[in-house]
């Protein structure tokens, strides 16, 4: 681990290296956008103009790949965010791949040791020296304890904590920058982002966070019997190392060795589905990248899951809006559409409402009259991300991550078998969650939330009521208004006024240095005055025109 030293020594390093890379790939502009972070050696590295041999997209992915492990995961992230990017950009951020060369065994004989606290052999009988698969972040070997059970080991990269920890503050530098200086930062909130994907890789680099995911979907598994999730050893766990039972299972993309092992791969498909809808709609926490090499079939053709660095939750209120969004999709009902939008709290105020609601419209006449086993979940999904990236509508992570699960999901059953869709097995559970919306019981809940808080105020109301007509009577009663823009007005006034007060005085020293030209008088007996005020007006002068230049009002 690095000192503050190293780490501001590394800082440096990497601002470097990004200007490097931004500028290999044709992002030249962009650093003169990063160079203010602190870093004044960066325009150095600006090249001329050369016809770019990709496209815009193309080369973003480009530079995430080559700039490592946060700008890996950052990609893949932004790759679910269609209502922040245009689609060309999320469908080439799809691409990134986060595989690279595996680092050498004895690290990670060290990092277990150090982790464990125990020399490797007393704890395994055997430890494979070949990893399984290999990340930016971590990679996976295959052990058996003393006891003789087969295990896998996830061991994390040497270094790479701090790497991450350093990119993680220059992401936050930009995002405010992004916030100050463009249109866009005015419409989202990137420091909050920002701060949201700090929180992201923090639990993925603690591997602690991802054996209590593993825990929790294992355990709202264990009433479905179609689907088994690995255990995970506590013991052997820890911040850089995870522990977790060995399944012997068979890929859901080797198709030949599913039908060599008798499994029905329709039934297979049906299996992965209702697992999936469950845990988004019922559960609440689901798997959120369940990519082919992440799925898996037993012998007895249950479904396994693996790698669950990255998870996502549903609140049950989320929960509840999403259905009825989605029921009022179904129902062609755009009234509920809105509702469900507005209360989740992502449609922008000054969002153009007529327009938005003419697209959702259009969305459903699209879909209104296809059957449901043939609505396509990926197409549609995408449509309902176009619609929010073009009147700017941010959705909540949460429901940006479980569309991404959707999209991925439907891609492995499609392959499976064309016939099983998402949307029909969803469609009873989203109704049932609408049912629950309006449901007795729910009504009871909610009174038995509130009514207290209902109580203290009502007990506190005279009391607070009386106050107020008090001080009606005396006269002291005062209501004050405050305007959130002029937090924003009085700094610019007052740079404003400095600048014309500048202004006024240079002009005043121009005067002053003809006026005194004709009488030379020294000032201090040999200072010449006229001179002295011709320099100090040139300088007040000069000051005036860059602040200009630089368009800072």
């Amino acid at each position: 681990m690095y000192g503050p030293l190293g780490r501001r020594l590394l800082r440096f390093k990497r601002y470097r290296q990004m200007a490097r890379v931004l500028a290999r790939h044709g992002f030249d502009y962009f650093v003169d956008q990063i160079a203010p972070l602190g870093t004044p050696f960066l325009r150095p590295f600006r090249r001329r103009p050369r016809p770019p041999r990709h496209s815009a997209p193309e080369r973003l992915r480009m530079v995430l790949q080559e700039l490592g492990p946060t700008f890996i995961k950052l990609g893949q992230l932004l790759s679910t965010r269609a209502d922040l990017l245009p689609e060309d950009y999320v469908l080439e951020l799809e691409k990134l791949q986060d595989a690279v060369p595996p680092f050498p065994f004895e690290e990670v004989r060290r990092q277990v040791e150090r982790e464990l606290g125990r020399p490797l052999e007393s704890v395994f009988t055997r430890f494979d020296r070949t990893c399984l698969a290999a990340a930016s972040i971590a990679q996976v070997h295959r052990a058996r304890l003393a006891g003789g059970e087969e295990v896998v080991v996830k061991v994390q990269r040497p270094g790479v904590e701090d790497i991450i920890a350093v990119d993680l503050d220059i992401l936050h530098d930009v995002a405010r920058l992004v916030e100050r200086r463009t249109h866009w930062g005015r419409i989202y909130s990137f420091t909050e982002m920002a701060e949201e994907f700090r929180r992201t890789m923090h639990e993925e680099t603690d591997f602690r966070a991802e054996a209590r995911n593993t825990e929790t979907l294992r355990r709202d598994a264990l009433d479905d019997p179609h689907v088994y999730i690995p255990r995970v050893h506590w013991d052997l766990t820890s911040r850089r190392v995870l522990t977790l039972e060995y399944v012997e299972a068979v890929k859901l993309t080797d198709v030949a060795a599913l039908d060599a092992m008798g499994i029905d791969r329709t039934e297979v498909a049906r299996r992965l589905a209702q697992s999936i809808v469950k845990q988004m709609l019922v559960d609440g926490v689901f798997h959120a990248d369940p990519h082919p090499g992440n799925l898996a079939v037993l012998p007895d053709g249950r479904i396994t899951f693996f790698d669950f660095g990255i998870t996502g939750r549903l609140p049950a209120d989320l929960r509840e809006q999403l259905g009825l969004l989605v029921l009022g999709l179904v129902r062609k009902d755009t009234g509920r559409v809105m509702r469900a939008l507005y209360r989740m709290g992502v449609v922008p105020p000054e969002v153009d409402a007529v327009a938005l609601r003419r697209d959702i419209e259009r969305l459903q006449q699209k879909y209104y009259e296809v059957p449901l086993a043939q609505v396509d979940v990926a197409e549609s999904m995408r449509d309902l991300l176009r619609v929010a990236y073009k009147h700017r509508i941010r959705l909540p992570s949460e429901l940006t991550l479980l569309i991404r699960a959707l999209v991925t999901a439907d891609g492995v059953i499609e392959q499976l078998d064309r016939e099983v869709s998402i949307a029909v097995i969803a469609r009873p559970l989203v109704k049932k969650l609408a049912a629950g919306h309006f449901s007795p019981e729910r009504f009871r809940r909610h009174l038995e939330e509130v009514l207290p808080e209902y109580a203290y105020l009502l007990a506190r109301l005279p009391a607070l009521a009386g106050d107020i007509l008090e001080q009606a009577a005396r006269g002291k009663l005062r209501i004050r208004e405050e305007n959130p823009a002029l937090g924003e007005l009085v700094p610019r006034i007052e740079r404003i006024v400095a600048r014309l007060s500048a202004g006024l005085v240079a002009a005043a020293l121009f005067v002053a240095a003809a006026l005194l030209g004709r009488h030379p008088v020294k000032l201090f007996g040999f200072l010449p005055l006229a001179e002295t005020s011709f320099v100090a007006a040139s300088i007040l002068a000069a000051w005036l025109a860059l602040a200009l230049l630089r368009r800072r009002p």
